[in-house]
């Protein structure tokens, strides 16, 4: 959503006040109209364990300066990005001009800013936003968006062969 990045700075200042993302390998932030299967997604992450990076998911417009970027249906950090980012967002909101950008676009800049490396993976989230979600699909990890109880639960036992 265009202009929420500042909500969302405060939604992760709190996560790095709590602390508990340092227990872990990775943070994901996913929407609750997402579909997310952990055991997939645990999948595309395991080789990358350990290192400073983030998941860019969305590759609409290949031939775009802004792509592939990551969408904010499902967002994924490493534990080094999270760390870059609580040691560095302040260079962000200092730097970077993001008060009329959506937090995925503002997330995107600001651990770029911060020297935090990409995955292009474009299987970790389906996005009808972006290039389509196909809950039948094997290989996707997350699919969105499923704004009711019934279509959400659709994609799910779809994607789990039920």
């Amino acid at each position: 959503t265009a202009g929420n990045a500042k909500l969302f700075m405060c939604v992760w200042d709190k996560v790095i006040a709590g602390g508990r993302f340092r227990y872990y390998d990775w943070t994901i932030k996913a929407d609750p109209d997402a579909v997310l299967l952990p055991w997939r997604l645990r999948g595309h992450l395991a080789s990358h364990v350990g290192e400073s990076v983030y998941v860019v998911n969305c590759n609409k417009y290949p031939f775009s300066p802004n792509f592939p970027m990551m969408y904010g249906a499902v967002e994924i950090f490493s534990n080094n990005a999270m760390n870059a980012y609580a040691m560095g967002s302040w260079k962000c909101g200092t730097q970077l001009p993001w008060k009329a950008w959506g937090e995925d676009y503002y997330m995107t800049h600001c651990l770029d800013l911060l020297g935090v490396g990409r995955i292009a993976d474009f299987g970790t989230l389906g996005d009808n936003v972006c290039t389509g979600a196909n809950c039948a699909d094997p290989y996707t990890a997350s699919f969105h968006p499923f704004k009711d109880q019934n279509s959400w639960f659709q994609c799910w036992n779809q994607a789990i062969k039920r």
